[in-house]
Formats: C-alpha cells, sequence, structure tokens
C-alpha cells in the first residue's frame, strides 16, 4: 500500500488543465491530486475526465502518490468519475464533502482495486464524525481537512490566525491521531502572501497536523519548510536521546525541567521525519 506518512504538501491540480497537469510533474510537491470536482465547471466534468487520462503518464512520478478528488457520491457525476477512475487508476481518491461512513463504503465498493481513501472532511458533521471517517475502512489513509466549507456551513467569520477553527481543526487531528492515520489541513487561499502562508502552515503544524495541501506551486516550498523538522529541532531530538541513554532511562532532571520517554518517543519521531535514524 502507497504511505502518506512522509507527505508534507498536496498540490490541488484541475484536472481539465492539460498545461497544469504536465507541469506539476516538476513542481516539488510530495502529493498530487488531480481536481474534478470545485476546481471544475460542471459543463467541463467530462472533459476533465479525459484530460486526465490523457495527461497521467507524464503526470506520475516513482515514489510520489498520486490521487484524484472525484465529485461527491451524492453527485449526477459520480458514476461516470467512478468508471473514469478505473480507468486512470491513480494511487487513491479524496472523498470530497464526506460525512459519514456510507460515503466511504460507496467509494470503495466502485473502486475495489485502489489504496488510498482520504476522506474530505469540510462541514460541521462532517467534523462531528471524523473519528467515524477515519476507522471505517483499513483503505483510510488520512483525513483532510477542508476550511473554506465549513466556515460557510458554520457562519464562521474568521479573523487573522483563524482562532474561530482551531476546535474544528483539533477534532479532525485528535480523531485522525486516534485512529493512526494521517492527517492533512485545508491549503492556505492566499497564493501571493507567502508570509500568511508559512503563517498557515506553522500553525497547522502546531496543532498536529501532518502535511497540508497547497493550491499554487509556489506555497510549496513555504509547506514543505514548515513541515520538515528545522536543524534546531533534529540537534536538539540527538541531544534528548543521547540524554536519555546517559540516565538509563526514567525522569530525569535538565536544568530545571524534566524529561521523560514521551519526549524521546517525540525526538525519535523528528529524526524518523527528517529521514534520519536514532
Amino acid at each position: 500500500m502507497t504511505e502518506l506518512s512522509r507527505i508534507r504538501s498536496i498540490l490541488f491540480v484541475p484536472g481539465d488543465s492539460a498545461k497544469k497537469l504536465s507541469r506539476s510533474a516538476g513542481l516539488p510537491a510530495d502529493l498530487i491530486l488531480i481536481d474534478w470536482e470545485d476546481a471544475v465547471a460542471e459543463a467541463n466534468k467530462a472533459d476533465a475526465r479525459a484530460v486526465t487520462q490523457r495527461a497521467l503518464p507524464s503526470v506520475r512520478s516513482d515514489g510520489r502518490p498520486l490521487l484524484v478528488r472525484p465529485n461527491p457520491p451524492s453527485s449526477t457525476w459520480f458514476a461516470e468519475d467512478c468508471a473514469a477512475v478505473r480507468q486512470c487508476r491513480p494511487d487513491g481518491v479524496v472523498i470530497p464533502k464526506c460525512e459519514s461512513a456510507r460515503d466511504v463504503e460507496r467509494v470503495a465498493e466502485q473502486l475495489p482495486g485502489l489504496d488510498i481513501i482520504v476522506p474530505l472532511v469540510e462541514s460541521p458533521l462532517g467534523v462531528l464524525r471524523a473519528a467515524e471517517l477515519a476507522s471505517c475502512s483499513d483503505r483510510v489513509a488520512a483525513l483532510l481537512f477542508g476550511a473554506e466549507d465549513y466556515c460557510v456551513e458554520s457562519r464562521i467569520r474568521r479573523t487573522e490566525d483563524e482562532p474561530e477553527v482551531a476546535f474544528a481543526r483539533s477534532s479532525v487531528v485528535n480523531a485522525a491521531r486516534a485512529m493512526r492515520k494521517q492527517v492533512f489541513d485545508s491549503p492556505p487561499m492566499q497564493y501571493q502572501d507567502l508570509a500568511a502562508v508559512r503563517s498557515a502552515a506553522q500553525r497547522g503544524r502546531r496543532l498536529g497536523f501532518t502535511g497540508q495541501a497547497a493550491i499554487h506551486p509556489s506555497q510549496l516550498p513555504v509547506i514543505n519548510e514548515a513541515y520538515s523538522p528545522s536543524s534546531d529541532e533534529v540537534e536538539e531530538a540527538r541531544t534528548v536521546l543521547r540524554r536519555f541513554e546517559e540516565h538509563g532511562g526514567g525522569v530525569y532532571s535538565v536544568q530545571g525541567s524534566l524529561e521523560d520517554y514521551p519526549m524521546v518517543r517525540e525526538a525519535l519521531a523528528v529524526l524518523e521525519r527528517a529521514g534520519e535514524s536514532a
């Protein structure tokens, strides 16, 4: 099964744009997500399937997952989307407007050969059922949070740093991590304000997200950096492991602060994320 544990950045690419699909092959996204839903006008849905199928050979990259976001299971395009996915054979799909285990089951039934299913949680009901969505199938590899639709349905008026959305974000993170799944944050809408993108990515990592979606190539380097351990974090992780070994485990004091095994686990996770072994 394709792994998502090292994914930092996910790039949304409109499925009806051959130019953008071709360009995505050389971009530093950890995962390419071809969008047949919101990024494609109703009149272009059939074109998106055909364009995607023709472009896939040039988009595929060894070791980089490629997913498709079809239209929701409740939509009139769902059956045709599933037929096209079966022909395209991406690594998996993202389910938009996902609110129930039945949505996941319908996708799993229609697409039995795909490794990865990622429910997109973008409504109040989806947030309430996030743990159900994360646990209803072994093929669910991650949850993706969608802030735009969630805020519209919740009538939330966001301010800087979006504290109004912290509850929903943390709920999705908690559900995913409780079920040992990866969890990705919503893409920042600011594609020209890279300081705002950096702030959003740093906030997402602090909240526990394992990566973040992007809507523009300019966001990718910023997101990749924010979700990668810094050199200071890597050095601190090595120091924690060295001190733990020197003290023979247990709980010990370092400059007035206690260190114990949970900090060792975090240090190991940092080194793994950085591509190092302990």
